[in-house]
């Protein structure tokens, strides 16, 4: 059986249900609600894509269709190879089906076990595991740590990926000037891990002059601070080097005859650091940030994880933050904690 982007009858790409009122995708050629309006964190579409099969690609043509339909004119020719680049590489799909939830929960039984056992087998040597309350102190200290591991597994997922959501920089980066924004989460329907790619509208405008005004005061008055929170956002990128084969100068000097079949040599491979957000004028920065934490942002908008209470700015619902919210007080604030997880 052929592994496609889940379509629905009319033949878009089917939507998720979304738990926030006001939350929808078009189906294929239906036109908005009369005289609605789109508003900054609305969910426009979700791809939906079974990562259990090979090859697999993202119907992007449907959701330029949905797009369309919202009077967002966004070529997918002008991104598609941004983003299967960027989710659709083989280490990505084994890393999103590794770090699934139902695999770390697996991760946490089985860690479970072998701390129990571990614990009941030390407490043999001092005749503490056969009596009751033994078992009893053996198992509360082994839920304990186990319970200890999956809170620091929730906390990392809260962190900005840099595995997932910060490769979508490129893709985010195009789409900002069309007011949209892309986001990727992992589900598991069954026995198969389902890639999820979501589409939100956001009109950055607004926040890209707050970050510009922002940094642009960290510049004159915290510069050290924000030269030390920009070289946090730095990947390594690899690139391959042809090894050059100088042979001889001469053709005499050249033998007739080969010596034999030359051994293979590996490809070199160098190694660099590059820097997400380089320096430059406050407003091209401003944008770049906006990219780089643009997928991060969805993801936590989409799974409802975005932190409340932080006032309205450039979204119409105080419990939603906009994007400069979460940059300034998770990242480029006084005394944040590290926002990247690798």
């Amino acid at each position: 059986m052929a592994c496609e982007t889940q379509m629905d009858p009319g033949g878009a790409a089917s939507p998720l249900p979304t738990s926030s009122p006001g939350w929808s995708a078009l189906s294929r050629g239906s036109p908005p609600p009369w005289g609605q309006e789109l508003h900054n964190g609305q969910v426009l579409t979700v791809l939906r894509i079974n990562n259990s099969c090979a090859p697999i690609s993202f119907d992007l043509g449907a959701a330029e269709e949905q797009l369309q339909a919202w009077g967002i004119q966004v070529p997918a020719e002008q991104y598609r190879s941004l983003v299967e680049s960027a989710l659709l590489e083989p280490q990505v799909r084994r890393y999103l089906i590794y770090n699934s939830r139902p695999v770390r929960l697996a991760f946490a039984a089985v860690f479970y076990m072998v701390v129990w056992a571990n614990i009941y087998s030390t407490s043999q040597l001092f005749a503490l595991g056969k009596h009751w309350a033994g078992v009893l102190l053996v198992t509360l200290a082994a839920v304990s740590v186990t319970l200890t591991l999956v809170v620091i597994f929730e906390r990392h997922q809260k962190k900005a990926n840099t595995n997932t959501d910060l490769r979508l920089t490129a893709a985010n980066g195009s789409l900002l000037r069309h007011r949209v924004l892309l986001g990727v989460t992992d589900a598991v329907e069954g026995c198969q891990s389902v890639i999820q790619l979501w589409f939100v509208y956001f009109d950055v405008e607004n926040c890209v002059q707050f970050l510009s005004d922002y940094v642009q005061e960290m510049k004159m008055s915290q510069e050290s601070l924000l030269r030390s929170r920009l070289n946090q956002l730095c990947v390594v990128m690899e690139t391959r080097v042809s090894p050059t084969v100088e042979g001889p100068e001469d053709d005499e000097d050249a033998p007739l005859l080969p010596r034999g079949p030359a051994p293979q040599e590996r490809p070199l491979i160098q190694t660099h650091l590059h820097q997400l957000v380089p320096e430059a004028e406050p407003e091209e920065m401003a944008q770049q940030l906006l990219a780089v934490f643009g997928g991060y942002y969805t993801r936590l908008l989409v799974t409802s994880q975005l932190p409340q209470n932080m006032g309205i700015r450039h979204t119409d619902s105080p419990r939603v933050p906009c994007p400069c919210q979460l940059i300034e007080a998770y990242f480029l604030g006084k005394g944040c904690c590290p926002l990247l997880t690798r």
